[in-house]
């Protein structure tokens, strides 16, 4: 029977001072397994075979190529933004004009607009000094945006420093002494939002992972199995970070609703390139940051309630921006703001705001499905582009389940940042995780550009 190993396995095999897991070939190590392995010094092995992120892996056949049956599934392209408009906005992106950008995933291009608003903070306090009148309005703006974006109510939007933050701040809100104290959580999330539920195991929580199987992927009928009348809440990942395996949210959402759960989704991977209408979806809770597709920075991040979900939740992560009037300065006790507010803390990030703004309008302006559009078209050059140049791909090849992110798989020739580093030395900004090289387009990428990082990525494995 095959096994899927997670990170409880590698702390288990720590605790008993084991530096070896024996696996057999068929069993699955998830991605998380790997990192805990990595940073404990233990390693998977079979026979023939040692799997860890930086292992040399003998069986390179079994790296190195898809399965021959291996085709593309991919929509119609509608070219709903034209190839000329492409051009005007590579020109809102300077650094376009000097490298490929397929980083995306990580942290997006530099934009005029993202610059300016920056500087007119900038200018701001340099001339009038303090202007909290118009800082605390700049705030509200960039909340107005992001609701646009998902289609909600500005009141149901807090801004916070980070998705860790964000997701604190719900963690902190829920009550875990009555009978739904489960919290259901996958593999594929990015380590912080399992690392925050796993914290809260202190208070009452019960942390039940769900594993990513052989092609970094879950089946829909997992979260039927996991979910149940003790969850109470499930927290997943909209898009995987590491190769962009995408889920079906409202699937989900209805199989977590009909049994009792909240549903929380980071949609940090997607946002920007992947419609989210949180009405439609049924979504509980979602949060983002803002550096990925939304072109934004570090330091900032947003996080939608729904309205009717907002009196039951008491955050015991909170602040002062938290309460329905910050400038009572009482001090003897807590009166939580009525909407999502709520959920703040301390004194916003006000310049981070200003460029989270500035980014969401690009956004806005351009459209999510047209953006998707073109990301779906950029997916399956890419796929495709994989498959006709020998190289082992992890992503899913059907585009309807896949996000803006190809994941090509190096770590048998080299590390994944090694690859980073001389793709940098060729003008081609990627992004690693683990032990693939994440090729990541943004709307403004050209077809021809996703050729020639595939180019280089063969290149460079070849001459390994």
């Amino acid at each position: 029977m095959k096994r899927f190993y997670t990170a409880l396995d590698v702390e288990n095999a720590a605790s008993k001072g084991e530096n070896t897991i024996v696996v057999n070939e068929n069993d699955v190590v998830t991605s998380v397994a790997k990192e805990a392995a990595d940073k404990k010094g233990i390693k998977f092995v079979t026979q023939d075979i040692m799997v860890n992120s930086t292992a040399k892996v003998t069986k390179s056949e079994v790296i190195n190529s898809n399965p021959a049956s291996t085709k593309v599934i991919a929509p119609q392209y509608k070219g709903l933004i034209s190839e000329q408009e492409v051009d005007k906005w590579r020109e809102e992106f300077p650094i376009l004009k000097d490298v490929v950008h397929v980083a995306n995933c990580s942290q997006s291009a530099q934009a005029k607009r993202v610059r300016g608003a920056i500087n007119k903070y900038l200018d701001n306090w340099l001339t009038v000094g303090m202007d909290w009148d118009s800082w605390v309005q700049e705030v509200y703006e960039a909340k107005v945006e992001f609701a646009k974006l998902i289609n909600a109510d500005p009141g149901e939007i807090a801004i916070s420093t980070s998705v860790s933050e964000a997701v604190s701040s719900i963690a902190s809100a829920l009550d875990y002494t009555g009978k739904r104290k489960k919290v259901v959580v996958t593999d594929a999330e990015f380590p912080t939002v399992d690392h925050i539920w796993l914290a809260h195991q202190k208070h009452g929580a019960k942390v039940d992972f769900i594993s990513v199987d052989e092609n970094y992927q879950i089946d829909i009928n997992e979260y039927e199995r996991n979910i149940d009348e003790n969850t109470l809440i499930t927290s997943i990942t909209h898009v995987y970070y590491l190769n962009g395996f995408k889920q079906d949210i409202a699937k989900i959402a209805e199989i977590a609703h009909r049994k009792g759960s909240l549903l929380l989704v980071d949609t940090y991977q997607c946002l920007g390139t992947e419609p989210v209408d949180v009405k439609k979806m049924n979504i509980d809770i979602l949060t983002s940051g803002n550096l990925k597709y939304l072109f934004g920075i570090p330091g900032v991040a947003f996080l939608y309630v729904n309205k009717d979900l907002i009196p039951m939740l008491k955050p015991s992560l909170t602040g002062w921006f938290g309460q329905e009037n910050p400038f009572l300065f009482q001090t003897r006790y807590l009166d939580w703001a009525a909407d999502a507010r709520k959920f703040e803390t301390g004194t916003p990030p006000v310049l981070t705001s200003y460029a989270a703004r500035a980014g969401l309008e690009i956004v806005n302006e351009v459209g999510v499905e047209r953006i998707k559009d073109r990301i779906d078209m950029l997916s399956a050059h890419a796929l495709n582009g994989c498959l006709s140049r020998g190289l082992k791909c992890v992503s899913p090849f059907d585009v309807s389940k896949k996000g803006g992110t190809t994941a090509i798989w190096v770590s048998h020739k080299m590390g994944s940042h090694d690859m980073e580093v001389e793709l940098r030395k060729r003008n081609i900004i990627a992004s690693a995780r683990g032990d693939v090289i994440r090729v990541a387009p943004h709307f403004y990428t050209k077809p021809q550009e996703i050729d020639y990082v595939l180019d280089q990525i063969k290149q460079i494995l070849d001459s390994k």
